[in-house]
């Protein structure tokens, strides 16, 4: 590949070094129950309906958490609540948005806003919305099918399922981890990123919606897509 307006180092490494074991902002529960029409939340935060919001530079956990971290998936992978405890709930919208520090763990079917400086963690199951924007920090798990937004400025440590895609603009930083192989990452500008593919599977690089690259299964590709590079560095070894 010798495009010019895209930047890529491609490092080897061992696929079994290679761990889903990041928190996230999202989603993770199971389907074994109903959905919870109504989600709870403990800390400064206001429910009604289907939609939870955290109150300005309060702290906040979503679907039952408890309050200080994302809680661990104990070894049950994304969306699960990893103690026989009542599990996230599901099709419900996490709003935190100004200097927030919130755990944002739900099921399928989520939508979780992260924003204003906010600090937010947490897991999906699948299905799920996820959105970091405003300078904000997020360390994200998504199952299956999910989509990932990362903009303004943000930082984001994001591990991805099979199917699921990230957008990284803005001179925001995106860190993804891809253990399964299969997902996509949609990169912009100055936006920095990184992508660690595993499984059997090649991840997928698009640059500013027009380049495309293949990362393949047990490599890392980071870059850039502004063109700052004459050309790029080549494919690594698995």
């Amino acid at each position: 590949m010798t495009n010019r307006a895209l930047s890529w180092l491609l490092v080897s490494f061992g696929a079994v070094g290679m761990s889903g074991g990041i928190a996230a902002v999202g989603c993770g529960g199971s389907d074994g129950g109903a959905s919870i029409p109504s989600p709870s939340c403990t800390g400064d935060c206001d429910c009604s309906g289907p939609t939870c919001t955290c109150k300005a530079g309060g702290t906040c956990a979503f679907g039952g958490a408890t309050t200080g971290g994302a809680t661990a998936d104990g070894g049950g992978g994304a969306g699960s609540d990893g103690g026989g405890g009542v599990a996230p709930p599901n099709n419900v919208t996490f709003n935190c948005e100004t200097k927030n520090t919130c755990d944002l763990t739900c099921g399928t079917g989520c939508t979780n806003n992260c924003a204003g400086q906010s600090n937010c963690e947490g897991s999906c199951g699948s299905n799920c919305t996820s959105t970091c924007t405003g300078t904000s920090t997020c360390t994200l798990s998504t199952g299956t099918n999910s989509t990932v937004t990362c903009g303004g400025g943000s930082a984001c440590n994001v591990t991805l399922d099979t199917g699921s895609t990230i957008g990284c603009t803005g001179n925001s930083t995106c860190t993804i981890k891809c253990p399964k192989g299969g997902c996509t990452a949609e990169c912009q500008g100055s936006a920095g990123c990184s992508i660690e593919c595993g499984g059997t599977v090649a991840c997928q690089i698009q640059c500013n919606g027009k380049q495309s690259q293949a990362c393949a299964a047990g490599t890392t590709c980071a870059g850039t897509c502004d063109g700052s590079a004459a050309t790029d560095a080549g494919k690594g070894k698995p």
